[in-house]
């Protein structure tokens, strides 16, 4: 094609029509610049395409982590809201300095237990590797951020607790071990899949009097309860945040597709 254009430029030349030669040369070099102009628009039509999928693929990974993040959030939500029941319950009890019982002593050694929530952050990761930008709606870009990079965080540490001197294990072993002592006269055995059974002897409560009229231990059970009961005020509050955020993704992936 180059050749075929050099050769018009030189006959004209050589038929001595320097007018036309001109105005051929000037079609010419704005051929060349529509060939130019139409193959940049291309390409930037690619790459757009490609931000496009890459961003689509993003956000559909952000939500897939969400939403996993979210069902182990409510696990955790209904686990602490079983030992909040029975720690009332174990309250209740020692008030009323209810008989010794099996369910006093499961509402004791449950009463410390945790639960830690890991969020799913692999997606998120990743966009911050590739660039936060690579999103597009800037208002969902910072609602994401800000969910991963404040309230997830958070929960990572249990809202600080994690970091104070407040911890429902730590704060109720010392009245578990005070209390709770082996009953060699009922041997236990438990088999597990991958290893061989072991015997251990109940665990029941000595001393159970005292135990009753303990206001110390009575006084963490409360800490305890409203510990866990602030857990999980603020973990249903980042669930709706959550259900927000996936919303908003659903509905960006929805105009996507149109």
């Amino acid at each position: 094609m180059i050749k075929f254009f050099r050769k018009i430029r030189q006959n004209l030349l050589i038929e001595n029509k320097t007018g036309k030669y001109f105005k051929y040369a000037i079609g010419e070099i704005i051929l060349v610049v529509i060939g130019i102009l139409i193959a940049l628009q291309i390409n930037n039509w690619n790459e757009n395409r490609k931000a496009q999928k890459q961003e689509t693929q993003i956000y559909t990974e952000i939500k897939s982590d969400l939403l996993q993040t979210r069902n182990d959030i409510q696990q955790t939500i209904s686990k602490h809201k079983e030992i909040l029941k029975s720690n009332q319950q174990l309250i209740f009890d020692l008030y009323n300095k209810k008989p010794y019982s099996n369910t006093i002593y499961n509402f004791f050694t449950e009463s410390g237990s945790d639960f830690k929530v890991i969020p799913k952050t692999s997606a998120f990761e990743n966009l911050k590797n590739i660039g936060l930008n690579t999103l597009s709606n800037d208002s969902l870009r910072i609602s994401i951020s800000n969910l991963y990079q404040l309230d997830l965080k958070h929960l990572e540490d249990d809202f600080g607790f994690r970091n104070s001197s407040f911890d429902f294990m730590e704060q109720l072993f010392p009245y578990q071990n005070k209390y709770l002592f082996a009953d060699y006269s009922e041997p236990t055995k438990f088999g597990f899949k991958y290893s061989d059974s072991i015997t251990i002897y109940k665990l029941k409560i000595k001393d159970y009097d005292t135990f009753l009229t303990d206001n110390n231990l009575l006084k963490t059970l409360q800490l305890t309860l409203w510990g866990r009961s602030r857990i999980v005020s603020k973990e249903s509050e980042i669930v709706e945040e959550i259900d927000n955020v996936i919303k908003r993704i659903e509905k960006e992936l929805k105009s996507r597709n149109k």
